[in-house]
């Protein structure tokens, strides 16, 4: 028997977690109105069930938040952590019973079905039987989301199949998860809008306290720690720092113990994250006043996003819009100097690790063709590249468009 003060400690340390008030990011009005778009796309694609494994759809839907998902664990700790939405009727949030007070945190889930920790290995029979007493399956379009990492491509096989003994007919419905996340409401521009503020404040921080002499990792924990000190939330890809300049060929770099000479540039790409919704804006650093060929080529660079604001608009063509910002880059010179240099934009918004770049995107180069329309309420970043990379995010309202970082398109001299 163990000592009834620990008996004791426990119960009351259970009984403070209890106490915490829920930390839900948005009201219930929010989430209810997007089910109502969920479920809205899920009838035009002609999904009767849809299974939500991702943690952004989750997210989005309920609020759920979670630092880990299962993903790559033991192969019998499967991640099947679900939400399983009706066309016409509700959602059923699916969990272990080890997560119910993460549940009562963050989600606004109310139809919660939980298998205690050591009946864990009937997770899938239990999820598909739950939902076929609901008359969900027999019979239906049952989509799943193939594209999402989670869950990893055994389970997904697993549930395919279970769902297929079932007697549903299994689509892809990928698209349709993730299509109800493009235009943002006025709350989630709010969010993006305060990811923002956290990422300039961030970048600021860096400049203030950045030294010769430090390393990546060094110039990386200070980075964080200034995001942090904002409000920020870890975001779902490195908040990289690495020496350098972006776009010739190390953009994809993680920060390392290399030390950071007085003659060299320190690039950074982070986000702004609140209330899980990413804001991007790159920073180059120096320690030395810049060659000029480097402030002129930012000039360049900059030139994009002028473009971009003044001609992005609600119902205009983005085909239009790339072949004008191809022609202003070409006749810059960009791409004789750098023909492999990718320059467009892509979704922000909600992300878990191990991604933030969104489902949406346009390209410049070959995309004179894309007939789609700008649409208000589209969150993204530009990547303005040659040589620099020149990131910053934008969002796409009525009547204007515009960036999000209060902070000029420079490169910052330290000290």
């Amino acid at each position: 028997m163990l000592d009834p003060n620990i008996t004791q400690f426990i119960a009351d340390q259970q009984e403070r977690i209890s106490g915490t008030d829920p930390h839900i990011a948005f009201q219930p009005e929010e989430y209810a109105a997007r089910l109502v778009r969920l479920q809205r796309a899920m009838i035009e694609d002609g999904v009767e069930t849809l299974i939500l494994s991702s943690p952004e759809s989750q997210n989005w839907l309920h609020g759920l938040a979670l630092r880990w998902y299962k993903a790559n664990g033991p192969r019998d700790w499967r991640p099947l952590t679900c939400t399983v939405v009706h066309a016409s009727d509700g959602y059923i949030l699916f969990e272990g019973i080890e997560h119910a007070e993460m549940i009562r945190r963050t989600s606004v889930a109310s139809d919660v079905r939980l298998l205690p920790r050591y009946e864990r290995n009937g997770m899938l029979r239990f999820i598909v039987d739950q939902i076929a007493g609901e008359g969900w399956v027999s019979g239906a379009n049952v989509g799943i989301e193939l594209y999402s990492a989670i869950p990893n491509p055994a389970v997904s096989r697993m549930i395919e199949g279970a769902l297929l003994d079932a007697g549903a007919r299994v689509v892809d419905a990928t698209l349709t998860a993730r299509r109800v996340r493009q235009i943002k409401s006025s709350a989630e521009l709010e969010a993006v809008k305060q990811a923002a503020a956290i990422c300039d404040a961030g970048l600021l921080h860096l400049r203030d306290v950045l030294r010769p002499g430090m390393t990546e990792l060094e110039a990386h924990g200070e980075l964080l720690r200034g995001l942090s000190q904002a409000g920020g939330e870890p975001a779902g890809l490195h908040q990289v720092a690495f020496v350098g300049l972006a776009a010739l060929g190390v953009y994809h770099e993680i920060s390392g113990h290399r030390i950071i000479s007085e003659d060299d540039f320190l690039d950074v790409d982070p986000c702004g994250v609140y209330k899980r919704y990413h804001s991007n804006r790159s920073q180059m650093y120096t320690f030395k006043k810049p060659p000029q060929a480097a402030v002129d080529l930012l000039e360049v660079l900059t030139g994009g996003f002028e473009i971009l604001t003044e001609r992005a608009r609600p119902g205009v063509r983005i085909g239009d819009v790339n072949a004008e910002l191809y022609a202003y880059y070409r006749d810059a010179g960009v791409f004789a100097l750098n023909s492999n240099v990718w320059i467009g934009g892509y979704e922000m918004g909600i992300a878990f690790p191990p991604d933030w770049v969104g489902e949406w995107k346009f390209t410049v180069v070959g995309g004179e063709n894309d007939d789609r329309v700008f649409e208000a309420g589209t969150v993204a970043n530009f990547e303005s590249m040659c040589g620099i990379g020149l990131l910053d995010t934008f969002v796409i309202e009525e009547d204007s468009t515009r960036l999000l970082s209060k902070l000029p398109h420079e490169i910052m001299v330290v000290g």
